[in-house]
Order: C-alpha cells, then sequence, then structure tokens
C-alpha cells in the first residue's frame, strides 16, 4: 500500500506541474495581447513550442505512472 500512495503523490506532482505548463502559455498569451510589439514571434512561438514539449513529456509520464497504479491496484484487490 505505501508504494500506491507513493504513486498518488506522484501524480499529484504531475498534474500540478501541468498545471504550471498551463499558467505559463497562458501568461505568454496574455502578455502578447497586451505587449505584442515588444515580443519576437519566432522566439515567442520557439517559447511556447518548448512548453509543449515539456508538456508532452509530463503526459507521458503522468501515463505510464496511471498504468502501473492500476496494476498495482488490480494486485492489491
Amino acid at each position: 500500500m505505501e508504494i500506491y500512495n507513493g504513486y498518488v503523490e506522484q501524480e499529484d506532482s504531475y498534474y500540478k506541474k501541468l498545471e504550471t505548463l498551463e499558467q505559463c502559455q497562458h501568461a505568454i498569451f496574455d502578455h502578447i495581447y497586451r505587449f505584442g510589439e515588444i515580443f519576437d514571434r519566432r522566439m515567442a512561438e520557439e517559447v511556447l513550442l518548448t512548453i509543449h514539449q515539456l508538456e508532452d513529456k509530463v503526459r507521458l509520464e503522468l501515463l505510464h505512472l496511471k498504468l502501473l497504479k492500476a496494476y498495482l491496484a488490480f494486485e492489491l484487490k
């Protein structure tokens, strides 16, 4: 059961990371909306793409964790 609880904590951590990345994207979009003339378009796109790649990486890690958690829950029942 200790391992399962560790998985739950990790899952919460991944969701927090995803929320952070989403808020970063929103902040960039908001700043572009307000102050677009001070931003280089290509650089802004590159930053957003990097954030998107990080999000994909975290989502993949979360997927693997949820799979492990599901199999562990099956074994524990």
